[in-house]
């Protein structure tokens, strides 16, 4: 009898879980959360309008108000060391409703200064008021963007099939929040599907809310597993698992070929494989 065979995609060094922030606007708290981050090894993505950066404002939530001003650009490549600057249009404009040349500019052009202040690839991004449209997912991709966050949430743990839409599992608001980390973190064997964690928000919330002991309190928890949790980035993320998806096959599924360059690792029958970009395994 033929044994049944799944395939199934581990994270690095074999790992079965992958976590990751996603937080929008590059405001001054920003400061706050990366100095939180960085105390508990979690990584993570900060999506910039670069035309607002430096911009000193504030708001009135619910009668309280609160400073939203952004970090200045000489801020933005030391500030995100270690994290992944992404993108969110340049003045944080609706780019489904300003015409095609004007979000194509916004789009490019704050690519190139947010490469310039970073001194890195831009190729993630975060709709600016989740809205967008099939135009507007093409223009990101003609743009060289990878991947783009909306703001509808899943509530579960599931890759992204399509990284244009990449939905995140919630916002730090959620009343679940650590309902769900203890569900992520504590349940499930070494060698069940992969599963993601994506947390995603604005630094000045818990200002708003009074309640960075929210974000503390998750951090110092999902840090306790990282035997088992890859921590990264969006695009880290987003890299691995297209180069997973990338792995090319033989008609009778025993030889594997990794076009990619970056090492994917894989459990096939029970046993945990790496497969380093350019190489071949034979089963």
């Amino acid at each position: 009898m033929v044994k049944p065979r799944i395939d199934t995609m581990l994270f690095p060094q074999g790992k079965s879980k992958a976590l990751t922030l996603s937080y929008d606007d590059g405001v001054i708290q920003d400061r706050k959360l990366v100095a939180l981050m960085n105390t508990y090894n979690v990584k993570g993505t900060f999506n910039l309008g670069s035309g607002v950066l430096g911009v000193i404002d504030k708001a009135a939530f619910e009668g309280k108000t609160v400073d939203v001003s952004k970090v200045g650009p000489d801020e933005v490549k030391d500030l995100y060391a270690g994290h992944e600057v992404a993108g969110h249009g340049l003045y944080h404009s609706s780019l489904a409703n300003i015409g095609t040349p004007a979000a194509m500019y916004e789009i490019i052009e704050d690519k190139r200064r947010l490469e310039e202040l970073s001194g890195r690839c831009v190729r993630g991004f975060a709709y600016p008021f989740g809205i967008f449209d099939d135009t507007v997912k093409k223009m990101l991709e003609l743009a060289g963007y990878e991947y783009a966050r909306v703001v509808p949430s899943t509530g579960g743990f599931e890759l992204p099939q399509d990284f244009l839409e990449w939905k995140a599992t919630c916002h730090h608001n959620d009343e679940r929040l650590m309902e769900l980390a203890k569900k992520f973190c504590e349940s499930g064997g070494r060698f069940r599907r992969p599963e993601l964690f994506y947390l995603w928000g604005h630094a000045y919330e818990f200002d708003i809310n009074d309640n960075w002991d929210v974000i503390e309190n998750f951090l110092k928890y999902v840090s306790r597993f990282g035997d088992i949790i890859w921590f990264a980035t969006n695009i880290e993320i987003c890299d691995y698992i297209k180069a997973y998806r990338s792995l090319k096959y033989s008609a009778d599924a025993k030889t594997i070929y990794n076009p990619s360059a970056t090492a994917v690792w894989l459990n096939i029958y029970g046993e945990t494989y790496k497969l380093d970009g350019g190489t071949v395994i034979k089963l």
